[in-house]
């Protein structure tokens, strides 16, 4: 495990974090609460604060076997509790640790990815791929079901105040629990959790603006989480998030001619997938 900080020291934010998400747990027995209160403190608290525990483990860039050790290990781990979260054993125990391991297995994957970028330009074609791909599966591909389900999860759960055992894939979204209510808020999925380790280790890692990189990753979600408040369907959150990251960072990013082919071309081949699939979805339906 590579450090650039080598000094022992606290983890702040980490440890807010684990507290913070230990009440909301002890809260979702309070019948008390407004939703709209537990609603806003998670948007307001929960969210910038999973952002800040990646900002504080963006400069633990891990070599190629630690990475493969942790993200295998949590996900086992993580395996194991979506599991036992179905089998309607303790829920606010199971997916608090479902949480966890998928926090350990998606910032330790994206820290890694950082660390194997050979230039800070690279992050163009990663945000340029990612954002393709984020619309194209939301869209159309594994995200587009996934959010469906989990968006009636979410429905019948605010219906009836309780929590109810999630589809599988659910599992792949980190969730906070809903102060005032016995149920799990959906926020952050697999992917974005990763994008968000990547902008944030890189930018330390080539020395962008780490503070910038979180603000604009911050602001990114906000614009995609006030979308999906608006017309209350599952929208992509990468476009937002790599395009402010792109749009801040603009100047200090480069790319060679080859490799601008090279990434349109990938995009473009990735498009005219979609754009085939779109169809033949819809001839089938006429």
């Amino acid at each position: 495990m590579i450090d650039n900080n080598p000094r022992r020291r606290l983890l702040p934010f980490t440890l807010t974090w684990s507290l913070l998400y230990l009440i909301s747990i002890w809260l979702t027995w309070r019948r008390d609460i407004p939703p709209e209160i537990g609603m806003y403190a998670i948007l307001c608290i929960g969210i910038p604060l999973t952002l800040l525990v990646a900002l504080e483990w963006s400069s633990k860039i891990p070599d190629r076997k630690t990475a493969l050790i942790v993200v295998s290990a949590s996900a086992v781990w993580w395996l194991v509790s979506a599991m036992l979260v179905r089998s309607e054993l303790s829920w606010r125990v199971w997916h608090t640790v479902n949480s966890v391991m998928l926090l350990v297995g998606t910032y330790t994957l994206g820290n890694w990815l950082a660390g194997e970028l050979e230039k800070v330009g690279h992050l163009i074609p990663v945000c340029i791929l990612g954002t393709v791909v984020d619309v194209w599966s939301v869209l159309q591909g594994p995200s587009k079901s996934v959010g469906e389900q989990v968006v009636e999860h979410t429905q019948s759960q605010v219906a009836t105040g309780a929590w109810h055992p999630p589809p599988f894939l659910g599992f792949m979204i980190l969730s906070w629990p809903q102060p005032g209510e016995g149920y799990m808020t959906p926020l952050f999925g697999f992917g974005d959790l990763v994008f968000i380790a990547i902008f944030l280790a890189a930018s330390r890692r080539f020395g962008l603006s780490v503070w910038k990189a979180f603000f604009l990753v911050l602001g990114g979600l906000a614009m995609s989480i006030g979308l999906v408040m608006t017309i209350e369907q599952p929208v992509p959150a990468l476009p937002f998030i790599c395009g402010l990251f792109l749009i801040g960072n603009w100047r200090k990013l480069s790319l060679s001619k080859n490799e601008w082919k090279l990434t349109l071309t990938l995009a473009g081949v990735i498009v005219i997938v979609g754009l085939t699939n779109w169809l033949k979805a819809v001839i089938l339906v006429d």
